[in-house]
């Protein structure tokens, strides 16, 4: 895998997360909505971090002991630490992911795209509908049950690559950022109505870009105990992202519009002084093609007409 590291420097994607922490801090309006998810969340991982210390934490101790003596218990607890972690950011891509995009995007295009008319109108046309057809888009929304064990296959195999000392954690990351950046824009090509082709082609010609942002936002969710927090901070980053792509466009759209305007009166400028040109010369052509007698016949009555106009 190739990394393009100056497409990913001109991107400056790579600072969405960490706009998307700093907007949660000075934004108090934006903490209760993710009160919201914050339950479910803590639940699900202190059911993944108990069952994963009374089931692994044992063997691992011994193994660590025999393998770095004392200091071996606080290596196996590490990393254990290390794998609850990732498997709890798993699952909750998985089962929870949609819901937080939902609460983090709308939190944000409430706030920041209140004047663009069509985002708005299909974000209030989504709270309108019936809770069962919301339920079954949310369901519809998580990975498809029938490739999780493909999932789980990955899974491994990105955990075992995490353990080797410095090289696995960056290969797992840069692995990972390109998916999990396009990932975070899955609420917003929601609301813009684009088809699987469509995003697919869209992170193709964006992929330095979403490297970027998917690095640092793997780097953040990293941490353990507060992944989950920046799991949303990070979602609050692509939809500012997602704010700033539509501002983008519409400036362009309206550039576009007015050296429209300015082009099309050009040419219309353009026309007229041809038309005045083509005029006049029709007129040359006239006199040229006319006899000597006849052109001194009209100079003689040009010259009567101007004496007796001076009479």
């Amino acid at each position: 895998m190739t990394i393009p590291i100056i497409s990913i420097i001109k991107s400056r994607a790579y600072i969405y997360p960490l706009k998307g922490l700093l907007y949660f801090i000075m934004h108090p309006a934006i903490w209760p909505f993710y009160i919201t998810i914050l339950i479910p969340q803590l639940t699900l991982t202190l059911i993944i971090y108990s069952l994963m210390f009374a089931t692994f934490f044992p063997p691992q101790a011994v193994i660590y002991t025999l393998l770095m003596g004392p200091l071996g218990v606080i290596g196996a607890w590490y990393n254990l630490i290390l794998q609850a972690s990732t498997l709890s950011i798993f699952i909750v891509i998985i089962s929870l992911m949609p819901h937080i995009q939902r609460v983090a995007y709308d939190a944000v295009l409430v706030r920041e795209c209140s004047e663009d008319v069509v985002l708005m109108g299909k974000l209030r046309r989504y709270k309108k509908l019936p809770i069962r057809v919301r339920v079954s888009e949310y369901l519809k929304a998580i990975s498809d049950l029938s490739i999780f064990p493909f999932l789980l296959i990955k899974l491994l195999a990105f955990g075992l690559i995490y353990f080797i000392p410095f090289v696995g954690p960056i290969t797992v990351l840069l692995f990972q950022s390109s998916r999990r950046g396009v990932k975070a824009h899955g609420r917003y090509f929601k609301l813009r109505g684009f088809l699987r082709s469509d995003i697919r082609e869209i992170h193709k010609l964006n992929r330095p870009a979403y490297m970027g942002y998917g690095i640092v936002a793997l780097w953040l969710e990293l941490f353990p105990f507060v992944n989950m927090f920046f799991m949303f901070t990070n979602t609050l980053g692509a939809a500012l992202w997602a704010v700033d792509i539509e501002r983008n466009e519409k400036k362009t759209a309206e550039k576009n519009a007015i050296e429209m305007q300015q082009l099309t009166g050009l040419l219309e400028k353009r026309i007229q002084l041809s038309s005045n040109d083509n005029h006049e010369g029709t007129q040359l052509v006239t006199i040229l093609s006319q006899p000597p007698e006849a052109n001194q016949e009209n100079t003689k009555e040009e010259t009567t007409n101007q004496e007796n106009a001076n009479v």
